[in-house]
């Protein structure tokens, strides 16, 4: 055999075996917990995702996969209160520090959640949580009566198909898309991130949506009721969505930057604010 063939088939085995150490740095664990109606589960992962769905009985399943051996996970009931936490056993980064979560709850489990990394998923819940995380993508999907609090620093949010929800969200850099999100109230609050809404804002509920210098995007059929006003104070406003004008209590239109008006019979109140950033509302 060539020295050339000799290098190349030990470089093979050194792959080989790095691949093996990596597999068996995985870390598998479950913990299972019987809770009643009003239940509570804490979650706190430093590096990793999280995702949360149904379980369809009175079991909370929390199936963990850690990537290394510098981390640990504490696992814990109390009551009808769950607490699981990831902790460091020394000096990690990247994916020595990453634990996924994946979780079954009842779905009237009340979550609170926060994972800076991420990303974090909630679907077919009807709950209050909370949702906490810094570069973390935050997904909230057909979730039904339920009050969604998320607190964002630059990852995406999106929520999708949630109704008579309480929603409020919160985001410094990180965009937010709502896709047919509706409710008796509705509170989107960015600081540079850009806020897309398409839906009906049906309900009858109050929807505000504001960003600083973010752009605001808002797409309706012509079925929506809506009492829609929008202002951006350095920024511009563009509409192509069919308004009847109405004049309102110290509000004075000024073209390319305010509008307000009603479609049918103006069941929900909408507002939409921007100090810098574009706002426009278009018809689906």
């Amino acid at each position: 055999m060539s020295r050339t063939s000799t290098c190349l088939k030990h470089l093979g085995w050194a792959v080989a075996l790095a691949a093996c150490a990596a597999f068996a740095a995985d870390v598998h664990k479950e913990f299972r917990y019987t809770v009643g109606s009003g239940a509570t589960l804490n979650v706190v992962n430093e590096s990793g995702s999280v995702t949360i769905r149904p379980s369809g009985s009175r079991q909370v399943l929390i199936s963990t996969t850690a990537h290394s051996d510098k981390v640990e996970i504490d696992s814990s009931q109390t009551g009808n209160r769950i607490e699981a936490e990831t902790r460091l056993l020394g000096k990690a980064a990247g994916d020595e520090a990453r634990v996924d979560y994946d979780i079954q709850v009842p779905a009237d489990v009340m979550l609170s959640v926060r994972a800076d990394g991420g990303p974090i998923r909630v679907e077919k819940v009807r709950s209050d949580m909370t949702l906490e995380g810094s570069a973390a993508a935050i997904t909230v999907q057909d979730c039904n009566n339920s009050h969604v609090h998320i607190h964002a620093i630059k990852g995406p949010v999106t929520v999708s198909n949630v109704s008579n929800g309480h929603v409020e969200i919160t985001s410094v850099k990180g965009d937010v898309q709502l896709n047919s999100v509706t409710g008796p109230k509705v509170s989107i609050n960015t600081t540079k991130g850009a806020i897309r809404y398409a839906g009906n804002f049906s309900g009858g509920g109050d929807y505000f949506l504001s960003s600083h210098s973010g752009d605001i995007d808002v797409v309706l059929p012509t079925t929506a009721s809506v009492d829609l006003t929008a202002r951006s104070v350095s920024g511009s406003v563009e509409q192509d969505f069919p308004l009847q004008q109405k004049s309102r209590l110290g509000f004075q239109p000024t073209p390319g930057r305010s509008f307000a008006g009603t479609s049918n019979t103006g069941a929900s109140s909408v507002q939409l604010r921007s100090f810098s950033g574009k706002i426009r509302v278009k018809k689906q």
